[in-house]
């Protein structure tokens, strides 16, 4: 490594840093477009297919736990009480949005169609408490107690039915067995 590679390595380092500069030369003086957007006041708008937030439409959930079976991450938590009409009722549906990978494949299975992608992806916070998105904004004892009366009267309405209907029964006449129909006539052809 001679003189000459020594001059040839300083003029490289010029040229190169050089064409930088030109190009930083160029957008400092004349921008064109802005490259760089002021974020919390400016936000860009997700492309049609992004995958945010998920949202529940608990009017429309079935409380099925299928979501809840499929997550790979477990991120989903429900409770559900069967009704008076047989039917399941939420008494908790909670995301926590701190754990989700967004692999989309609870909206996939949802039978109801009742999960579904947000746009939202902006959700900082210090405290891992407010990542866990609550759609059933009662408190589950409440509603279990609540469901647990109704299903109570329903049971005692049906017991009561059913009681009124044996009595029905039990003060109907018997019907008189002699008094009914004779005994059919043999067919003498059947006979022989």
């Amino acid at each position: 490594m001679g003189l000459k590679q020594y001059i040839a390595d300083i003029v490289e380092a010029v040229v190169t840093t050089a064409k930088g500069m030109k190009i930083t030369a160029r957008y400092g003086v004349d921008a064109g477009e802005e490259v760089t957007q002021q974020y919390p006041e400016v936000r860009r708008e997700p492309s049609e297919r992004f995958r945010g937030f998920l949202h529940n439409d608990i009017k429309v959930c079935t409380s099925c736990t299928m979501c809840v079976k499929v997550c790979p991450v477990d991120c989903i938590s429900l409770e559900a009480v069967r009704g008076a009409d047989k039917k399941m009722v939420l008494a908790s549906y909670d995301i926590n949005i701190g754990r989700c990978m967004y692999c989309g494949l609870c909206v996939e299975i949802c039978p109801a169609k009742s999960l579904k992608h947000t746009r939202g992806y902006e959700k900082a916070s210090v405290d891992r408490g407010e990542l866990i998105l609550h759609f059933v904004h009662e408190d589950a004892s409440e509603i279990k107690a609540r469901v647990a009366k109704q299903v109570a009267e329903a049971a005692a309405k049906a017991a009561e039915a059913a009681k009124a209907a044996e009595a029905a029964k039990a003060a109907a006449p018997a019907p008189n067995p002699a008094a009914g129909n004779p005994a059919p006539k043999e067919d003498p052809e059947k006979k022989g």
